[in-house]
């Protein structure tokens, strides 16, 4: 589980003699199990005798493990990406009112529920339902986190795998726990939301989910969520796609950024807040897309890429773009910061306002058993596009971590690169970008389209490059004078 686990091909057999000794942990709840309830991707927690070869029991482990754990509480309750089946998962859900595999219309009603682990509206089997002018509310706690997060069990309003929903011009209020107010989960579910106000005060409780292939279309949208773990737009398990056109974003709960992803998140023309959390975090390999918004947060940084390795998202590139937008963080952290993963951030005429001075923090982390300690570093591209990038640090790099920037259509960039010499950082600049130094800088490769380095701006400082990398053979090994009386020279 977690770092301490390396898949090396190694295979094991398990004899259960005994079936009584099978039980089933699910948040913290321990129950009888049977041999049914083991599956692959099943985790087993195995207790052996004294001996070591009498097997004692056998916990098959049900509680999320994903990303309620980031720093300062990112994830959005549990974060997950894509590696389970979506067509295997599903769950036995109720609804105070159902639409089980007919076609419905739902027009300026109140529906609501008060019960524990009961949907307001679900529609289900492959059914179809038009909700509109109409009042969805509900109360009653979930009686486990993970059906909340994960198949929607408790939510407002739930599409199960091959069922429609069109909802508009409609309000959605919860204030129980678990409760996510608009939640697509399984392949086909598919919920199309337009000119809706969803509030909600639970923990866990989200504005837009969608988990194991469902998928949410949503424009006009106003979201408020005051819990804990409650991102106004999310994926979860599974993954899911969710897209949103216009709308305003309020979550103020610890671990609540305004997009939390685990699946493939586009979003469009809106405005968000979140006081307690990121402005956005993408888990494995999933990812945001963000055009025309203006995002605040308050984490620990500014918007995070990351892998929990709970085995819930799938490794690979977390990718996050950003055009046209403006992303603040108001916390001492920094804007961009990147462990134990692969990353890409595609950034053309955005606004980043942060105060910390360090635009990218690139490392391992040795606090949140995020991969292997020594060997759970990031490695980060950069492309920037007609994009003007400041700060004092402004990309940190440790031993394990890799980051690479590539400025073009007039792009600048003010600050110095791995000042501290401690990571393999490498710059590329076309002809009409520049990079203005603040303090000497490290590179493993410079690449300049001008060859003059007329488009460099040294105020007196040094940028070292290593002179054995083939990307530097250009440079011929030599020292370079710039016209500001800085250098770029060899390393020694």
């Amino acid at each position: 589980m977690g770092s301490s686990f390396i898949a090396d091909g190694t295979t094991a057999t398990i004899t259960i003699s005994d079936e009584s000794i099978i039980s089933v942990e699910n948040a913290g709840t321990t129950s009888t199990g049977s041999l049914s309830d083991i599956s692959v991707d099943s985790i087993l927690k195995l207790e052996y005798d004294t001996d070591g070869t009498t097997l004692k029991s056998v916990t098959v482990m049900q509680t999320g493990m994903g990303g309620g754990t980031a720093p300062g509480g990112t994830g959005n309750g549990t974060a997950a990406g894509g590696t389970t089946d979506s067509s295997s998962e599903s769950a036995d859900l109720t609804g105070a009112t159902t639409v089980d595999g007919q076609t419905q219309t739902i027009d300026s009603q109140t529906l609501s529920s008060t019960n524990a682990d009961e949907n307001t509206l679900l529609v289900t089997n492959s059914g179809t339902a038009t909700v509109t002018n109409s009042t969805l509310t509900k109360s009653g706690d979930t009686s486990s986190a993970d059906n909340s997060n994960f198949t929607g069990q408790n939510a407002v309003l739930c599409a199960q795998a091959g069922s429609t929903v069109k909802i508009s011009d409609s309000k959605l209020t919860s204030d129980s726990e678990g409760s996510n107010a608009i939640f697509a989960t399984g392949d086909n579910a598919k919920i199309t939301a337009d000119s809706i106000t969803i509030s909600t005060s639970g923990d866990s409780s989200r504005g837009l989910d969608a988990t194991y292939g469902g998928t949410i279309d949503a424009s006009n949208v106003s979201i408020t969520t005051t819990g804990a773990h409650c991102a106004p737009i999310a994926t979860d398990r599974g993954g899911g796609t969710v897209t949103v056109d216009k709308g305003t974003l309020s979550a103020s709960g610890d671990g609540s950024p305004c997009i939390y992803s685990t699946g493939d998140i586009t979003v469009t023309n809106v405005t968000g807040t979140a006081t307690g959390s990121q402005c956005l975090c993408v888990e494995g390999k999933n990812s945001v897309t963000i055009t025309k918004c203006d995002l605040t947060g308050a984490g620990e940084n500014g918007v995070m890429l990351y892998q929990s390795t709970s085995g819930d998202a799938d490794e690979g590139t977390a990718l996050l773009s950003a055009d046209s937008c403006s992303l603040t963080t108001t916390s001492d952290g920094p804007m961009f910061y990147i462990t134990n993963t692969q990353a890409e951030i595609d950034l053309t005429n955005t606004v980043l306002n942060f105060g910390s001075g360090t635009l990218i923090s690139c490392s391992g982390n040795d606090t949140n058993n995020w991969g292997t300690s020594g060997s759970n570093g990031g490695t980060l591209t950069v492309k920037a596009s007609s994009q003007t990038l400041k700060g004092v640090k402004l990309i940190a790099c440790d031993a394990i971590s890799s980051v690479a920037l590539a400025l073009s259509d007039s792009s600048s960039l003010t600050g110095a690169v791995d000042n501290a010499n401690t990571g393999d950082c490498s710059v590329t600049l076309d002809s009409t970008s520049s990079w203005t130094l603040t303090s000497d800088s490290y590179v493993t490769s410079l690449t300049d389209s001008d060859t003059s380095c007329k488009n460099i701006t040294s105020n007196g400082h040094t940028i070292y490059y290593d002179s054995t990398n083939e990307a530097n053979s250009w440079l011929n090994g030599q020292t370079i004078t710039l016209s500001d009386g800085g250098t770029i020279a060899p390393m020694a």
